[in-house]
């Protein structure tokens, strides 16, 4: 249901929920939802034990979607629905244990458009043409058609890798759905609540290099097809699986780049933690753990692993450093070469 049509079933305008003194704690809930997704990436919900809570948290995540859309940023839009999806993964995995629970998902399921079939037990199936769209950018081994069970169109998943199916799901639908229409009046009367999500989420974009054009200092224009295409995913939003994290993070902290403008560049992932982010590339880098830096992957590893986008010019070369050497080699001897030919001309007046 889009937010109007939730609000009509309740009864409440959006002129209520923004004025109202009786949906106040809402409203502070929707700015504390907004706070926790931009600072943690993750949104924590309460217990919800009664009525009135859970009327609060209905009415909150329709106010959260508000605030984001009069914010109107890219970057919070991300951060905020890969927030809520992961929220709901997590309220997923506890409802599968009980069978309230279990039609609560598969009520969602059918709100969100994915196929299912609840057989009993600790798997489901999910219709073939639902798990590719889910999937689609999600580069991890196990995630691919010709690893999973599939009989007469349907695909056997675990119920943890359904919730995460939905979790997608949930995060796409946000990502479609906003930034909503909002009226200026309506930004105009969150404006307390909005003032204070705007210089949290401009402290995250400094502390981030931005999080949304990475810092990287190195020449793009010389990169090799598999790093530039890889990078191009991550700037872009999409789940890219561990092997080419690490391919991404080794290369660059090869080139030099800095550990803070590396964590930067992963800063768009739907599943981005700053945290472990920052831990994992100071383990590459070897500031952490063993002290031990880590070369980046040979061409031959990048194919095992699908992570090769080899083009014309990545023929005699086995690395991709070795890829980029050269490229940058040649640049520079071009560069020369104009250099040369301009002061040969202005000789020559």
């Amino acid at each position: 249901m889009k937010t109007s049509e939730l609000l009509a079933t309740s009864g409440i305008t959006l002129e209520d929920l923004v004025s109202s003194a009786a949906f106040e704690s809402a409203r502070l809930r929707a700015k504390e939802r907004i706070l926790q997704a931009i600072r943690k990436g993750e949104i924590r919900k309460p217990a919800v034990l009664d009525e009135i809570r859970a009327r609060k948290e209905f009415f909150s995540h329709l106010l959260a979607q508000v605030l984001v859309s009069c914010v109107g940023d890219p970057f919070l839009l991300r951060r905020y629905a890969t927030a809520e999806a992961k929220a709901a993964y997590q309220q997923m995995l506890a409802d599968f244990y009980s069978e309230a629970g279990q039609e609560l998902v598969h009520k969602l399921s059918e709100d969100l458009g994915v196929h299912v079939v609840f057989d009993g037990g600790a798997v489901v199936r999910v219709h073939f043409t639902d798990y590719l769209r889910l999937t689609n950018g999600m580069r991890d081994e196990k995630w691919k058609l010709v690893n999973r069970r599939l009989s007469k169109g349907w695909v056997q998943v675990s119920l943890e890798d359904f919730a995460r199916l939905l979790q997608e799901a949930v995060r796409e639908q946000i990502l479609e759905r906003m930034p909503l229409s909002v009226d200026a009046k309506i930004c105009e009367a969150l404006r307390p609540y909005l003032e204070e999500i705007k210089r949290e989420l401009e402290k995250k974009k400094a502390a981030l290099g931005s999080g949304i054009e990475p810092r990287v200092e190195m020449d793009e224009d010389c990169l090799p097809p598999c790093i530039s295409e890889l990078l191009r995913h991550i700037r872009s939003g999409m789940s890219v699986s561990h092997p080419a994290r690490f391919a991404v993070t080794s290369f660059l902290l090869n080139l030099g780049v800095s550990v803070e403008d590396i964590v930067a560049t992963f800063a768009n992932l739907p599943d981005f933690d700053e945290e472990k982010t920052r831990y994992q590339v100071e383990h590459i880098a070897g500031v952490r753990g063993h002290r031990r830096k880590y070369s980046p992957p040979s061409c031959a590893t990048m194919r095992t692993y699908g992570n090769c986008f080899k083009n014309a010019e990545c023929e005699g070369v086995s690395h991709p450093l070795a890829y980029y050497e050269r490229k940058l080699r040649e640049k520079l001897k071009k560069q020369k070469q104009k250099k040369r030919q301009r002061k040969a001309v202005e000789g020559a007046r």
